[in-house]
């Protein structure tokens, strides 16, 4: 489908195959490009494709992106003339036409990724100082925004920016190109209803909302929601269906940003239950460092001023309630600074009564029930799994990134964002072979079907050595898995 953006020359694969191999390559071993080649002559694809390896070269790779966002072209320019985002509507069109993309829900959110660009690298506009959500704040980072099928779960969009931008200052930008998106595959904007999370809550953004004609749902920033409806007691929740084990959900009409819309309180345990450890692991954790700390100002040799111990001690009680839930006092006494600390099993308690495991969101569907609010923010968790599975790298390694220029940073954007689409639409094939298996199982049942070549002798004096062809013993997943997948049919062509 690709391949009618960018045909393939003469001399060699076409630029399209040059990124769906990065892109498998991200899936199946992430590294850099200098070991493309290698591994992909140890894997089938080499049969399959008969391309030899010495055609994935480092250099070969480049010089098919440059054919694909050639330097004459605005890298940080978007719209109908970038190649980019032609190729994104190409494959949005793709999944419109299997019937892939709903017409309900799409999720949408942000995340950034940390570089290795370096600091006086002044051809690179993408890459940002900003606030790093994996804590690397001293490095440069990029921006990536992204929308799914909330339904389906498949990717329909994502856009890289620069990573000095806040959440709530992409998602204008963001709203503008989904709209853009809706319009141009003749989707009904009033069928859509778009979920996001907090970080992109404000005022400004809601009137946007309002005027682009789509529904909505959103989390609504805990101090903004009424206190009386926030704080309400779980018991007064009404049970969800089994649809959403252990979700509580209430629904009311409220005055929020001026206007009124459809609050919902949604508990749900498990929530509760991850917050809980989380918080409690936390608190051990602070509540032993400040221990040790009292103790080592009881040394003679201590020579701590106030600024740095109430620094020091500021920056434990960073993490989420923390400062509510631990009080401390410094004093000076007999030429020494002295700390004492408690723990408020008050605070503690009103925080499993009233907070943890609660979420208050916002939507203008006004005829929808709380559980239906409840079910389409659900949506969003689709999109931090990908986060998640991009970060971590279970499913599809983002980094490290090393690449200089803002072209070359959304070609990577654009291949690993690929490699997500073909784990995506793999993971929906998938359930109709095992029902319930998740992205990380997949992979890892998939790393673990193999195929050998078999050496025998000749069997006459000069006759050919005999190679055959076999897979490795799979479990009843990877058999399932193996025959949804086509990947039995795979191996019989190679033996042929």
């Amino acid at each position: 489908m690709l391949e009618t953006l960018w045909p393939a020359s003469r001399s060699g694969p076409s630029p399209s195959r040059y990124l769906l191999l990065a892109a498998i390559h991200r899936i199946c071993q992430p590294g850099p490009k200098t070991e493309v080649a290698d591994w992909y002559g140890r894997t089938i694809l080499h049969s399959v494709w008969g391309i030899p390896p010495e055609r994935f070269t480092s250099q070969a790779f480049w010089d098919a992106f440059e054919k694909i966002l050639p330097e004459h072209l605005d890298p940080l320019a978007s719209g109908d003339d970038d190649p980019l985002d032609h190729a994104q509507l190409r494959l949005l069109d793709l999944w419109k036409g299997k019937q892939m993309v709903s017409r309900r829900l799409l999720a949408y959110d942000t995340t950034n990724f940390y570089t290795y660009i370096a600091s006086h690298n002044t051809r690179n506009q993408l890459a940002q100082r900003g606030h790093n959500k994996q804590g690397r704040h001293n490095l440069r980072q990029v921006g990536l925004s992204y929308v799914l099928d909330g339904e389906n779960g498949l990717s329909l969009c994502h856009h890289v920016y620069r990573g000095n931008v806040a959440d709530g200052e992409e998602f204008s930008t963001s709203l503008s190109r989904m709209l853009g998106m809706l319009d141009r595959c003749q989707i009904a904007r009033d069928t859509v209803t778009l979920v996001f999370d907090k970080g992109s809550a404000s005022l400004a953004n809601t009137v946007e909302l309002q005027e682009s004609g789509v529904g909505w749902i959103s989390a609504l920033p805990w101090n903004q929601a009424p206190a009386a409806f926030r704080e309400r007691a779980v018991e007064q929740l009404p049970i969800c269906s089994s649809a959403q084990p252990g979700v509580r959900a209430a629904a009311e009409k409220l005055l929020v940003h001026g206007k009124e819309y459809l609050c919902v309180l949604k508990y749900s345990a498990s929530f509760a239950g991850e917050q809980l450890h989380s918080l409690t692991t936390s608190l051990s954790k602070v509540l032993q460092a400040l221990r040790r700390f009292s103790m080592e100002l009881n040394k003679p040799q201590a020579r701590w001023k106030e600024n740095q111990i109430r620094s020091k001690i500021q920056r434990w009680l960073s993490g989420q309630f923390l400062e509510g839930l631990i009080r401390y006092q410094i004093e000076a006494r007999d030429g020494r600074w002295r700390l004492q600390f408690d723990f408020d099993t008050a605070a503690w308690q009103r925080l499993v009564d009233h907070r943890l495991g609660r979420t208050v969101l916002l939507t203008n569907r006004m005829d929808w029930t709380a559980e239906q609010v409840a079910m389409g923010y659900s949506g969003q968790q689709e999109i931090e799994r990908v986060f998640r599975g991009l970060k971590e790298g279970d499913w599809l390694g983002w980094g490290p990134m090393y690449h200089w220029t803002d072209r070359k940073i959304r070609i990577h954007a654009f291949y690993c964002m690929l490699g997500i689409w073909l784990l995506q639409h793999l993971h929906k094939q998938a359930q109709g072979a095992w029902n319930g298996i998740s992205m990380e199982q997949l992979v890892d049942e998939l790393r673990q079907i193999q195929q050998f070549a078999l050496l025998y002798p000749a069997q006459g004096a000069k006759g050919p050595n005999r190679i055959a062809t076999v897979l490795s013993k799979q479990t009843l997943t990877q058999q399932a898995l193996a025959k949804t997948l086509g990947l039995d049919q795979l191996h019989i062509t190679q033996r042929g």
